[in-house]
């Protein structure tokens, strides 16, 4: 007798909590800073800016460690397999060679002090 009791009780308590909450969206606008760095020429540069600069800054590749080839072929490998960076593999190969040669260069961070 206690169990016919208690299953309306149930029902209604179950009920009142069955509704979703109410959400509402606001549209916002986001302004991105200009980076005024620009990314030294050499072989493979318009590879870079075709592929990368979408997503990187050059200011933010430019302060990237210093690192091996090997290195760069993994990260370069990582944006194409893990984030799906739409890289071919001839442009791949060019952004490789290209970061490789500017880290190379004493003033490797290419940014001015």
């Amino acid at each position: 007798m206690m169990r016919r009791a208690l299953l309306p009780a149930l029902l209604l308590l179950l009920a009142a909590c069955d509704s979703a909450p109410e959400i509402a969206f606001a549209d916002a606008s986001v302004t991105l800073p200009d980076d005024p760095v620009d990314l030294p020429d050499g072989p493979g540069r318009d590879a870079v800016l075709e592929n990368c600069t979408a997503c990187h800054s050059p200011s933010t590749m430019l302060q990237q460690p210093k690192v091996s080839r090997e290195k760069w072929e993994s990260i370069v490998g990582k944006m194409r397999k893990l984030y799906k960076a739409p890289v071919d593999d001839s442009a791949a190969a060019q952004v490789v060679d290209y970061m490789v040669a500017v880290q190379a260069r004493p003033e490797a961070t290419g940014l001015s002090p």
